[in-house]
C-alpha cells in the first residue's frame, strides 16, 4: 500500500474511533440518567475529523483515486466520509459500571435504529426553528423526561 493510502486510512480509523468513543460516552451518560453534554470526547472527534479533511485536501487526490472498492470523491468532505465508512475501527467502549451496563446497551441499540416517520417530522420541525428556540425546546423536553417515573 502506498504512503498516501496508508496515511488516509490511519487518519480515517482514528476519526471513526473518536466518533465511537463519543457515542459511547453519550450512551454512558444517558444510562446514568444524566443529560449528555459535548465534552472532551466530542472535541477529540471533531479534531480527528478536521485532521482527516485537511489530509484529504492536502493529498490533492486524482479524479480516479480508488481505495479498495471505493472511488473517492474530489470533494474533501465527501471523501472524508467515504474514508470513515471504509476504515475498520475498534470500538473501545467496554462495559461501564455494572448497574448501568444494560441501560447503556439499550440506549446504544435504540440510538442506532432509524428514525420513524413521526420522528423525522419532529426533526424537520426543530430544524426549522431558530437555534435559541430549538435549544429551549430540547431543554424543556430533557427536564420533563427527568421528572417522568422510570
Amino acid at each position: 500500500m502506498d504512503p498516501i493510502r496508508a496515511i488516509l486510512l490511519s487518519l480515517a480509523r482514528t476519526a471513526k474511533e473518536a466518533e465511537l468513543r463519543w457515542y459511547a460516552n453519550r450512551a454512558a451518560q444517558r444510562a446514568r440518567g444524566e443529560t449528555p453534554t459535548r465534552g472532551e470526547a466530542y472535541a477529540y472527534s471533531v479534531k480527528a475529523d478536521q485532521c482527516l479533511i485537511t489530509a484529504v485536501t492536502a493529498a490533492d487526490l486524482p479524479a480516479n483515486f480508488r481505495l479498495y472498492d471505493t472511488t473517492l470523491s474530489r470533494d474533501p468532505l465527501v471523501a472524508a466520509e467515504q474514508l470513515r465508512d471504509v476504515a475498520c475501527a475498534y470500538d473501545p467502549s467496554g462495559p461501564i459500571e455494572a448497574a448501568h451496563e444494560a441501560a447503556r446497551l439499550a440506549y446504544k441499540t435504540a440510538f442506532a435504529e432509524p428514525l420513524t416517520p413521526q420522528e423525522e417530522n419532529y426533526a424537520e420541525l426543530l430544524a426549522g426553528l431558530p437555534a435559541a428556540r430549538r435549544d429551549k425546546i430540547i431543554e424543556v423536553a430533557e427536564e420533563r423526561a427527568r421528572q417522568l417515573p422510570a
